[in-house]
């Protein structure tokens, strides 16, 4: 009875150190295993040596985005990013002294703006409670924000894209029909269609377009960098190789001759996250196995298939959850790019052998080669759509595609093709 209280307890032990380090990120599983060193002084965690080689970007960018020098997404002009060197808020503490803000009043009052702008650089704060807190009025606290206008990156301050694009104006030098002309359209961004008859037209939309949206976008970084856990090739044979750069290495300190229970308790688990750390990289080779002989269309150009994760768990043995736990932050790389596991299940449309991936995909395509001037509406991908696949949709299931892809709708992206 004691033996099998015994046994059920190391069991238990077990799983409980198990899923935390099949969850945890590659980045992160260093850190993890530190725990259980700091618990225990027979664990020694080396640090593995090679890192710098691994690092992968994924671009964010919303697909519509993408391939363009210039972008208008809902009536906002935004221009390609560029990453700044020293920090935004670090280059607007620098800029606050005179003559601009001549007082340590001003001065106060221009830090707690800064201290209210969004990473985006737009003005997110309450002016009244700026001017209660240093005992001034909302006017002159409002009269030092207007001062941002002057400021590096420009248009820095404002509370909205259309006073961003007012503030990158004012630093511009034009002749006055021109000046009232282009503040007359960034006015009325969401009605500009009406004035391209306008003789200063192009002018005024050439000026736009050279404006930052947001004014911070120079230090939004839009790639994430990542680390593949394995790398994937497809020949004549499917070849998958573990990212074994990043896994630390567990080494177990062991007393020559200790006959000390809690000594030998402490020892044999340490063993035992040897082991854990082993089953990780066995278990997650073999769930990559299978996510590739499965989506194996994919890595030779094709569409993603309907898959679940309850078919590969089925598969391997493991509860659905496990597999959840398991695919949670975990890339692989192949010749297509970088990859999380989790982007490999997706759910087949309307029960049939197409996928909602192969559907974005075939919506991506579509849209890169509509006609500008008479965009794709949503009912127009779905005739498209059910023609090309022979299945059935409604139009609200493409819309959900085209959301989650963010592309915006046909009215909004003619408005960007006629400012591209």
């Amino acid at each position: 009875m004691k033996l099998a209280h015994k046994q059920e307890l190391q069991v238990g032990l077990s799983l409980k150190m198990w899923l935390p380090i099949l969850q945890s990120s590659i980045t992160e599983l260093e850190t993890h295993l530190n725990g259980y060193k700091n618990d225990n002084p027979f664990v020694e965690i080396k640090s593995p040596v090679e890192t710098k080689d691994y690092y992968k970007t994924v671009d964010r960018t919303p697909y519509y985005m993408q391939n363009s020098d210039t972008y208008y997404k809902s009536g906002e002009f935004v221009e390609e990013m560029a990453i700044g060197v020293e920090s935004f808020y670090e280059r607007l503490f620098d800029q606050i002294e005179a003559p601009l803000f001549p007082t340590p009043k001003s001065q106060k009052i221009a830090h707690d703006i800064i201290e209210n702008l969004s990473e985006y650089g737009y003005f997110e704060g309450n002016i009244e409670a700026i001017a209660i807190k240093n005992n001034v009025t909302n006017e002159f606290v409002e009269s030092i924000r207007q001062r941002f206008a002057y400021l590096e990156p420009s248009g820095v301050g404002a509370v909205d894209y259309k006073e961003s694009f007012l503030f990158q104006l004012s630093e511009i030098d034009l002749d006055n029909e021109l000046l009232k002309f282009t503040k007359k359209l960034i006015e009325n961004i969401e009605k500009i269609d009406k004035y391209s008859t306008h003789h200063l037209f192009s002018k005024a939309k050439d000026i736009i377009k050279t404006f930052k949206n947001p004014p911070a976008l120079e230090y939004i970084d839009n790639e994430e960098r990542i680390i593949p856990d394995f790398f994937v090739e497809i020949g004549d044979n499917i070849k998958i190789r573990i990212n074994s750069s990043f896994y630390p290495d567990i080494i177990v300190k062991e007393p020559f001759a200790c006959q000390n229970e809690e000594i030998k308790e402490k020892i044999k688990e340490a063993k035992n996250l040897v082991n854990l750390l082993n089953l990780r990289k066995s278990t997650l080779y073999k769930l990559v196995l299978s996510i590739v002989e499965k989506q194996l269309s994919f890595f030779v150009g094709g569409e993603l298939k309907p898959l679940k994760m309850a078919e590969i768990a089925t598969e391997l043995g493991f509860a659905e959850s496990t597999i959840s736990r398991a695919v949670s932050n975990k890339y692989i790389e192949c010749s297509r790019g970088v990859y999380a596991l989790k982007d490999f299940f997706t759910n087949a449309v309307n029960d049939e052998d197409t996928s909602s991936s192969e559907i974005k995909s075939f919506m991506k395509k579509l849209i890169e080669f509509e006609d500008h001037d008479n965009p794709l509406t949503d009912d127009d991908m779905l005739v498209q759509i059910k023609q090309r696949f022979d299945i059935e949709m409604v139009r609200r299931s493409i819309t959900k595609y085209r959301k989650l892809e963010n592309i915006p709708s046909s009215k909004e992206r003619k408005k960007f093709y006629k400012v591209q």
